[in-house]
């Protein structure tokens, strides 16, 4: 998919992480499981031009620059560029184009499109071809964990962006990071907030910010987890 985003924000989660982009930037994502969000812009207008297209498509361009095309490997599956004006002249020529639903006019399109990013952004662009062409089942669950440690992703989100059914993704977890989901990010969660109770931030201010509703879910948390209060742990 190529994001050309006229008006507003678009956000991006995938299995390497968070991408935001304005509009004046292009976003370029291969196929795969992705969590995507969009605010508005200051004048409550959100306006995007989204461009889908297949291995197909990708294969036979490929081949019709097969002199210039040398193939690369990333594990990438994202590309973030700074629109110019001939992109913006592109998004013009869409416009134009709209009432044309003319298969051979798209198809042409789309070459025009990624033959100008082949040539002006060669090699990013060429990795992210290559990730396209990959088998997106050899992504490891641990690379879409650790990329997403800080997004605030449920755990539901994560099994998504893993391709997995919620049973699926618990007993892949488990397997390789020997504990369960639940039992992990609660880990995490009392490292973080034992590092900033130690700076002597009070709870009623961290709370929110491990992810917790209410100061009394969080402190009943942490007492079971260190076996004293957020305030006895401080006190000491």
């Amino acid at each position: 998919m190529i994001c050309l985003l006229q008006k507003g924000i678009k956000q991006v989660f995938t299995p390497k992480g968070k991408t935001s982009i304005n509009n004046s930037e292009v976003l370029l994502l291969t196929g795969g499981s992705v969590l995507m969000s969009e605010a508005v812009a200051e004048n409550n207008a959100y306006e995007a031009i989204l461009i889908f297209f297949g291995n197909k498509t990708l294969i036979d361009f490929c081949a019709k620059q097969a002199s210039a095309f040398i193939q690369k490997t990333s594990d990438n599956p994202v590309l973030k560029i700074s629109r110019d004006d001939f992109l913006s002249n592109y998004c013009h020529s869409l416009y134009l184009l709209r009432k044309e639903h003319n298969s051979a006019i798209d198809e042409l399109k789309i070459q025009e499109l990624l033959g100008y990013l082949c040539a002006k952004y060669t090699d990013a662009f060429q990795c992210l071809v290559s990730q396209a062409l990959m088998d997106h089942r050899d992504i490891k669950l641990k690379q879409v964990i650790e990329s997403n440690i800080d997004n605030g992703l449920t755990i539901e989100e994560l099994a998504f962006l893993c391709n997995m059914s919620m049973s699926t993704f618990k007993r892949h977890f488990a397997e390789v990071y020997k504990m369960s989901p639940q039992k992990y990010f609660t880990g995490l969660k009392m490292k973080k907030a034992e590092f900033l109770l130690s700076l002597k931030n009070r709870p009623s201010d961290i709370y929110a910010e491990l992810g917790y509703e209410t100061l009394s879910a969080f402190s009943s948390e942490f007492k079971k987890f260190f076996g004293v209060s957020p305030r006895q742990f401080q006190d000491k």
